[in-house]
């Protein structure tokens, strides 16, 4: 039988220490070092380097583990995403999605690294292709498709995380009572309306300010996105 580590009572295991890299992304908005992981898990970092060869590859395994939250999240909404709507699939992958790497935001610059070939990403291209296909869309046809939904959903996901990331880095929480708002000169204003401009002026830190209403405006735009998929010209 293998000795345990010092002062631990199980096993090092691979998922462990994946999810002690993703809570510490989480808790200090930077990427750990293998010797915080270490020493959270009270083992020596070349007890870390037994499962991992390097800090990168422990970020991939914190990435799949917010993949993998994104499947719970798109089961809650879909339950059998192969026998539903295939349109609905796709909306509720996107929601999924989103509500995952938000939560994991300081991590999200790194989902969209080249994938790992495995058996996730297999499964998760596989129900792609069926959705796409259900729909009408076949070879390129349905490989631009998923490049336009991939672009949206990602861009999307990124632009959100990246504003909370940096806010809390500049030590800013969106403006609270004093919402976003451009004074425009009698010049410009001749160019647009007051509502036009108000309603541009509200949607600036909704991302922040208003996390509800920014994701129902996601999820809007993603539902025209799915049904243009399919639009005759």
């Amino acid at each position: 039988m293998t000795r345990l580590p010092k002062d631990r009572d199980t096993q090092l295991t691979p998922a462990e220490i994946a999810a002690v890299a993703l809570r510490q992304f989480d808790e200090t908005g930077t990427e750990p070092s293998i010797r915080s992981i270490a020493a959270e898990l009270r083992v020596t970092p070349a007890a870390i380097y037994h499962h991992f060869p390097s800090r990168a590859a422990i970020v991939r395994a914190a990435v799949d583990l917010v993949w993998r939250e994104t499947l719970v999240e798109l089961l809650k909404l879909v339950p059998r995403p192969l026998d539903a709507e295939p349109r609905e699939v796709l909306v509720a992958i996107g929601i999924a999605t989103r509500r995952a790497w938000m939560a994991h935001y300081s991590l999200a610059p790194y989902l969209s690294a080249n994938p790992e070939v495995d058996e996730f990403t297999r499964n998760s291209l596989g129900l792609m292709a069926s959705l796409l296909e259900r729909i009408g869309l076949e070879g390129e046809a349905a490989a631009a498709a998923f490049h336009s939904y991939t672009s949206f959903m990602i861009g999307s996901v990124l632009f959100a995380a990246s504003r909370l990331a940096a806010n809390e880095r500049l030590g800013e929480e969106g403006r609270g009572d004093q919402p976003f708002h451009i004074d425009y000169d009698a010049g410009q204003a001749r160019n647009s309306s007051d509502e036009t401009r108000h309603a541009i002026d509200a949607v600036m830190e909704i991302s922040v300010v208003d996390p509800e209403r920014d994701e129902q405006l996601y999820i809007a735009s993603l539902r025209s996105l799915v049904a243009s998929l399919t639009a005759v010209d």
